[in-house]
């Protein structure tokens, strides 16, 4: 089998952008998926994968590791990371097809049957306001979400050193406690708008609302105002969505930095990166959360790695931006009670729906 060529697909889904997959085609038929960062998506990613694809047509799609060693941008650029963390999905996909089992079962073999989600309500929620806010976390537990998160500092400027320049933001998160009641889990993503002291005085603020944890209050090359943080908390403190490869996870996992890590499949290198990642924090006792709040083939490939992960703690579902978003692959999407099976079909499970991309085609 070799590779014939790559195919993008954009589709626009609202104000905070568009979703971008990837077809990798092969002379046998067989087409593995992935799916780029949106952020990626519009620095260069997808140039990038047009410039890499002469070098990649003929080429044997089951020598996974050794096409992205030889593609490893040197120094490292992060819209060509994002490019080969698709690429890598996209590759797993048909080796899963070619041999006909599921891409869980081909690194490691399944832990779990299913895989619990928690709905960011972020990117769905234009009304910011206490009130937007708590209208859609309503209606994602009326989905059968059991955890829900949120952003509410979005917006405001990045250092803030008081709780009190912080006000509206807590405000949201108070509102949102209030709609869900006591026994949903409540998540909070900061966006790293703080200092280590305004990091430390919004969670005091927000202590009583029992938070199931406090994710990336400052920024991620912040070591000390982690450390300082970490010990003033008394929930977890996660994050590391925009670490890269191995190495960026390195300092976390070695200074004890964060009790949850998020790497992101479409910026860590890939599905089976994310697999070596989540093996380096399970060997310090630390659970792997990924962060992904984006399309469909971000979730499927989420769910075929911590699927095959003992220390797999929770999923990132990106609830509520458009009501079609089930209908962009095959089989559609399903989740039930804020959790989806792992699928028994080939590769990823999934494959994208043309119709439903053409209907719905950025570029159209």
């Amino acid at each position: 089998m070799k590779i014939t060529g790559l195919k993008s697909h954009s589709v626009h889904v609202n104000h905070r952008g568009d979703w971008t997959f990837l077809a990798v085609h092969t002379d046998e038929g067989i087409t593995g998926f992935g799916e780029v960062n949106p952020g990626g998506a519009r620095s260069g990613s997808v140039d990038f994968l047009q410039q890499v694809e002469p070098v990649l047509a003929g080429r044997d799609p089951g020598a996974i590791e050794r096409i992205l060693a030889e593609l490893l941008p040197s120094p490292v650029d992060r819209s060509k990371v994002m490019a080969l963390s698709a690429l890598d999905q996209a590759l797993w996909d048909i080796k899963g097809k070619v041999l006909g089992v599921p891409v869980a079962d081909l690194i490691g073999g399944r832990c779990r049957e299913e895989i619990p989600l928690y709905a960011n309500i972020n990117r769905a929620t234009t009304d910011r306001t206490p009130e937007g806010f708590a209208r859609n976390a309503e209606a994602a537990v009326a989905d059968g979400f059991g955890a829900v998160k949120l952003a509410p500092f979005d917006g405001m400027p990045s250092g803030i050193d008081r709780a009190s320049d912080a006000r509206e933001g807590i405000s949201c998160m108070e509102a949102v406690r209030d709609a869900i009641g006591p026994d949903v889990s409540l998540l909070i993503d900061c966006h790293s708008h703080f200092t280590a002291r305004g990091g430390c005085e919004v969670f005091d603020a927000l202590r009583d609302l029992d938070l199931y944890w406090y994710e990336e209050p400052v920024p991620d090359d912040d070591h000390e105002g982690y450390r300082a943080i970490k010990d003033h908390i008394d929930v977890s403190l996660a994050g590391g969505e925009s670490l890269m490869y191995r190495n960026g996870f390195w300092p976390v996992l070695d200074q004890g930095l964060m009790d949850v890590i998020m790497p992101d499949v479409t910026i860590v290198g890939g599905l089976w990166e994310l697999k070596k990642v989540a093996a380096m924090a399970e060997g310090r006792g630390i659970p792997t959360a990924p962060h992904g709040p984006f399309g469909p083939l971000t979730i499927a490939a989420g769910v075929q790695a911590m699927a095959a992960h003992p220390g797999f703690q929770i999923l990132e579902y990106a609830w509520g931006e458009v009501p079609w978003r089930h209908e962009l692959i095959e089989p559609p999407e399903r989740i039930d009670g804020g959790r989806i099976r792992v699928s028994d079909r080939p590769g990823l499970g999934v494959s994208l729906n043309m119709e439903a991309i053409e209907t719905c085609r950025a570029d159209r």
